[in-house]
Order: structure tokens, then C-alpha cells, then sequence
């Protein structure tokens, strides 16, 4: 099969997603569509509430105003004075408690008694500011001295002279049952929504779970925008971490919000059930389709990914017999393994003249430092023991110094001769500097070391070497005996030891310690 009738079955398969993005896409408009009118609701819904609350607010205090002009000029008949603040308290559910105080904040007539204010000096925070500023008022709300959070709704009492007689004043007591949570009520929709409401400093002045009401609304991340505006809609998190549809309104007078949200969740429920169904009905032939894309396209994939395999291992020596059994039935990969089998003998033979290249010092054929490394972790990983032979050629600069360094380089290259007899087939001689030396000798004790050292510090001196005559080398040995010792101490030993050697006159070997 050719790849123009693969790319045709892909064309088929773009169909097939572009209808489930169809599907998709649908379920994302209905989605934003169910949400927005949720929105809408709960911003009507507050809307609503918020001018409810606004002509509660204005009855009441129309109710205080009528109130205070029956009794302005009655200030000195307890039992008018008691009788008007019985009538406000009971007449109406209006408030919670009702006080009339003299111009001085001295109370002269309460309800209900059992509050036991008649008689005293009024200190709270709505009784003061009403005496203070002698005109109707809707205080902000504030802690009484029992901490019960109120809010105070008065209206001043001036005779017929228009002299500034006391006030009249009726509390709503916002922990307690109370005409706003009776207005309020619970939500419409029995799905989770709830109403509450904030003032601008977001202090709860009403919420279904009475504990909260007079705390502090936090970790919401829509209620600043909420106190930006007059009315509207948010989609927001609450501080139960809930994603919450919300619609929100404020009260005229007194800059109340009212909000009113429903849980997102909650109203994606029809959404969900619908797409449910859609999916129940389409998933038998989906999985058909499913199964046939699957096996088609593991068909196509399969060849390609062999290939991709062998490709990692084309320094294996077996590769190619690997690649030759792959079946590629499809003309583009059957284009491919033939140039993989083409390559991969060109491959070999440049990677093992790389590794040698990588492992080898280039003036003297020996072993260079990286693949002096790489023989230690071997054998430290196999826990094979071994000893270290470290050569340094004393006074080489002069060599150099004297004879130039052509000379200098012919005679590195003669001592790796001589090292070189002096290992076996498992053993390593390596170039590790410019004038250093290592002797690898695997499974070696350090005294047959100590001993493989002298003869060969031995043979070097009396080796005559062309031009320079007789040079002496200091050796340092070390061994690895102790499986639990670090391979980098011995690596430290060596170098000590020859560092030592050095020390005492060169032309020497010391064990390292």
C-alpha cells in the first residue's frame, strides 16, 4: 500500500474529529448558555430582593417618623412614650427591639422591658450617632455589649417649636430571627444556592449559616468586583473553594449587597445528563471505530517502529539480520529499511573508529585517561580487585628542554613499549598526562604489584633510549582489595604515593598507604 491511500484514511479519520469537535463545541454553547442565564437569574433574583429589602427599609422608617411626631410633644408622659414603642415593636415584626431616649440619650420608654435599658444612659454605637447627628438614620452595623450584631434604624423627635426633643429608634438584631432573614429567606432553587449579604467593608450581615454572619467574607476571589459595582452577574470561587454563578444587587439606602448564587455544578447537571445520553447512544459505534483505527494504524506503525528500535542499536553485530526479518509492507517503509541496511555498515565502522578514537591517546596508541576511567568503573562494578602502577619520567621538561620535543614525544612513545611488556591481556597500560603513566593489572595483590613496579622501573633505566640515552621514572603503587573502599581512594593513594616518590630522590617506587 502506498502512503497516498494512508493519507487518504487520515482524511477520513480528520472527518470523523471534526464532528466530535462539532460535538464538542455544541456542548461548549450550551455550556456558556446555561451559565449565562443562571447568571441572569440570580442577578434578577437579587435585583429583586435588594428593592424588597430597599421598601422594607422605607416602610420602617416611615413607621418611626409617624411614631415621632405622636409623641414630640408628649416627651413627659411615660405611658404615651410606652405605649408608642410597644406599638412598634408589636404592631409589626419590623424590629427586634424599640427605644425612645430624650435628647440627652437617657431612655425613656423600651420594648420589649426584658432588654432593661428604660431609665439608663444609652452608650451604643446607633444611639450615639443618632444624638449626635438629629436626623433619620440607618446606622452602619456594629457589636453590642452582649456581642449581638444590630443595626439601628431612628428617626428624631422635634416639637411644635422645633426644638430637638430625643430620638426613636428600632433595632434589628442580625443574630437572632429578624424581618431581613425573613425577607431574605432561603433561595428559590433547592440545588445548593444560598443568598447572603455584605456590606462595603465585606462584613456578613445575613447568611444562611447563622456562625458566619458578622465575620468577614475571604478567600473569594469575585467579591471585590462585587463591591465595584451596583448590579450584575460573576462567575467566582467562594471560600469553600466551590465554583458559584452570582448575581448581586445593592440596597439604595443603606449600600447593602444582596447576593445571590447557585453552584456551577449544579447547573450543568441537565448539560450533563443530555450529553450522556448522546455519548450512551454513539459509544457502540465509536469503539468500532475506535477498534479499527487501532488496528489499522498499529498495522501502519508497526514496520516503523521496528526499524526505530534497531536504529538504536546500529553497532549491534546482528543488526542487519535484525532489520533484514522486519517486515515493511507498505512501499515508504520498505524504502526505508533499505536505506538503514545501506547505512548501517558505513554506521559501524565509523563507531568503532570513533570509539577508538575516543579511548585511545593519538601520540602513543595507549589507552587514554576516559578510557582508563571507563576500565575502573568496570571493574568496580564487577567487584573485580586490582592494582595501580602510576609513572611519572623524572625531569621530563629537560628532555624536552634539551631535545625538542619530537625527540621528547619518541621517547613516550618507546616507554609504552615497555609498559606494554610488562602487562597481560587483561591488564591496561594508559597515557593519563603528558609524562604520566597508569599500569592497570587486574586481579594483582599489591605486593606482586610492588614487585611488577621494581622490574619495570628497572627496565626503563637500563632501557637506552635513541638520542637521550637512559631515562628514570618514579612509580607509585596502590591496590583494590577491599570492596568497600572508594575506587577514588585508591585513585588518591596512587598519586600520593608517587608524589612521594618524587619526594625521595625519584628513581624509586613507594606503596601507597
Amino acid at each position: 500500500m502506498k502512503l497516498n491511500r494512508l493519507i487518504l484514511f487520515l482524511a477520513i479519520t480528520a472527518t470523523i474529529l471534526t464532528f466530535l469537535n462539532s460535538f464538542y463545541s455544541n456542548y461548549e454553547v450550551q455550556k456558556e448558555q446555561l451559565i449565562s442565564q443562571a447568571i441572569e437569574v440570580n442577578r434578577a433574583y437579587a435585583h429583586k430582593l435588594s428593592d424588597t429589602t430597599e421598601v422594607f427599609l422605607a416602610a420602617s422608617r416611615q413607621q418611626l417618623t409617624y411614631a415621632a411626631n405622636e409623641v414630640r410633644n408628649k416627651m413627659d408622659d411615660a405611658a404615651v412614650l410606652k405605649h408608642a414603642a410597644n406599638r412598634l415593636k408589636y404592631q409589626t415584626n419590623s424590629f427586634n427591639s424599640v427605644v425612645i431616649s430624650d435628647s440627652t440619650g437617657l431612655a425613656q420608654a423600651v420594648s420589649p422591658e426584658t432588654i432593661n435599658l428604660l431609665g439608663k444612659r444609652l452608650k451604643s454605637v446607633g444611639s450615639l450617632e443618632a444624638l449626635k447627628k438629629r436626623k433619620a438614620l440607618i446606622s452602619k452595623p456594629y457589636l453590642s455589649t452582649i456581642n449581638n450584631l444590630l443595626v439601628f434604624i431612628s428617626a428624631p423627635i422635634v416639637d411644635d417649636q422645633n426644638n430637638y426633643r430625643g430620638f426613636l429608634g428600632g433595632t434589628i438584631y442580625l443574630r437572632s430571627p429578624n424581618i431581613l432573614s425573613q425577607i431574605l429567606g432561603e433561595h428559590y432553587y433547592k440545588n445548593g444556592s444560598y443568598i447572603y449579604v455584605i456590606d462595603k467593608q465585606k462584613e456578613i450581615l445575613y447568611h444562611p449559616d447563622q456562625a458566619r454572619i458578622g465575620t468577614f467574607v475571604q478567600n473569594n476571589n469575585g467579591i471585590d468586583e462585587i463591591i465595584a459595582n451596583n448590579e450584575g452577574g460573576i462567575s467566582l470561587r467562594n471560600s469553600k473553594g466551590i465554583d458559584m454563578l452570582a448575581g448581586y444587587a445593592v440596597v439604595p439606602s443603606t449600600d447593602w449587597i444582596i447576593i445571590t448564587q447557585s453552584p456551577l455544578q449544579s447547573t450543568l447537571l441537565p448539560l450533563n445528563g443530555i450529553m450522556e445520553k448522546v455519548i450512551l447512544k454513539t459509544l457502540p459505534l465509536g469503539i468500532i471505530v475506535f477498534l479499527f483505527i487501532w488496528w489499522f494504524a498499529r498495522a501502519i506503525s508497526y514496520p516503523l517502529k521496528q526499524l526505530a528500535e534497531k536504529a538504536k542499536s546500529l553497532d549491534s553485530p546482528t543488526v542487519s539480520d535484525e532489520i533484514e526479518h522486519i517486515n515493511s509492507w507498505y512501499v515508504e517503509s520498505l524504502s526505508l529499511k533499505k536505506a538503514i541496511l545501506s547505512g548501517v555498515k558505513l554506521l559501524q565502522n565509523q563507531i568503532g573508529q570513533l570509539r577508538l578514537d575516543a579511548d585511545t591517546d593519538p601520540l602513543t596508541g595507549a589507552n587514554n585517561r576516559r578510557g582508563f576511567q571507563m576500565r575502573l568503573e568496570e571493574l568496580a562494578a564487577q567487584g573485580t580487585t586490582f592494582s595501580l602502577l602510576s609513572l611519572d619520567i623524572d625531569f621530563f621538561k629537560k628532555v624536552n628542554d634539551t631535545f625538542g620535543h619530537n625527540v621528547g614525544d619518541e621517547v613516550l612513545k618507546q616507554q609504552i613499549q615497555i609498559m606494554n611488556r610488562f602487562s597481560r591481556e587483561q591488564d591496561m597500560v594508559a597515557r593519563t598526562g603528558g609524562e604520566e603513566f597508569v599500569l592497570l593489572l587486574k586481579e594483582t595483590s599489591k605486593d606482586d604489584a610492588l614487585l611488577v613496579a621494581e622490574r619495570l622501573r628497572t627496565a626503563i633505566a637500563e632501557e637506552v633510549f635513541d638520542v637521550v640515552g637512559h631515562i628514570t621514572v618514579s612509580i607509585g603503587v596502590a591496590s583494590w582489595l577491599d570492596h568497600s573502599t572508594p575506587v577514588k581512594k585508591v585513585l588518591l593513594s596512587v598519586d600520593d604515593a608517587l608524589y612521594e616518590a618524587k619526594k625521595q630522590g625519584r628513581n624509586r617506587c613507594v606503596m601507597g598507604k
